[in-house]
């Protein structure tokens, strides 16, 4: 089983790599890459849309930057992702539009505001994405580097591991003392936002 697990884990990573540059493997595959199944629904950039105009009237243009600085450059949805969407929400009435020169500018509604208050507890992929506000992209990147080379050395010593059972021992109790360091993480993070 353990053998099965880490030559899984080494396809994974030989096939879609720990690039944490554009894209970062992780949000090319979480955002819709070519071919990749896509885990950034249209109906998550819906809310998002929703909540951006929440702050003023913009247009289309608009709206992709605010999208896209709200993920600090990690992803930026493209015309064909977005203009889609804003028909829709005009054909729900959860948008107005005004014309300024060859602009549309698009407006909450209060349908829109009322559908936003009434589903944003759906929206947790937005809401799981706040993480973002604090990430710098060269820090990301600083990041991605450690955890590769963590990944490596771990992948390294699983291999070791497989040669002798005190080994074996020793690198499940490394391995759950290093989850159990990560949950301790998340949980005092979590405690620090309440």
């Amino acid at each position: 089983m353990f053998r099965r697990g880490f030559d899984q884990f080494r396809n994974m990573r030989d096939s879609e790599g720990f690039d944490f540059g554009r894209g970062f493997g992780g949000f090319e595959k979480m955002f819709g890459g070519r071919g990749q199944e896509r885990m950034f629904k249209k109906g998550n950039l819906q809310f998002m849309i929703l909540n951006s105009l929440k702050e003023e009237p913009k247009h289309g243009y608009q709206i992709i930057k605010d999208l896209e600085e709200q993920f600090k450059g990690f992803y930026s949805p493209s015309p064909g992702s977005v203009y889609p969407i804003l028909q829709m929400l005009e054909d729900r009435e959860f948008v107005s539009v005004t014309k300024e020169g060859n602009k549309k500018i698009y407006t909450i509604t209060e349908e829109g505001e009322n559908f936003l208050k009434e589903n944003g507890d759906q929206n947790e992929f937005a809401n799981s994405m706040k993480q973002f506000q604090n990430f710098n992209r060269e820090d990301m990147k600083t990041l991605g580097a450690d955890i590769k080379e963590a990944v490596n050395a771990i992948l390294t010593a699983s291999k070791e591991a497989m040669t002798d059972e005190e080994k074996r021992k020793q690198f499940d109790r490394f391995l759950t003392q290093i989850k159990d360091q990560a949950q301790n993480l998340y949980k005092e993070d979590d405690n620090h936002d309440k």
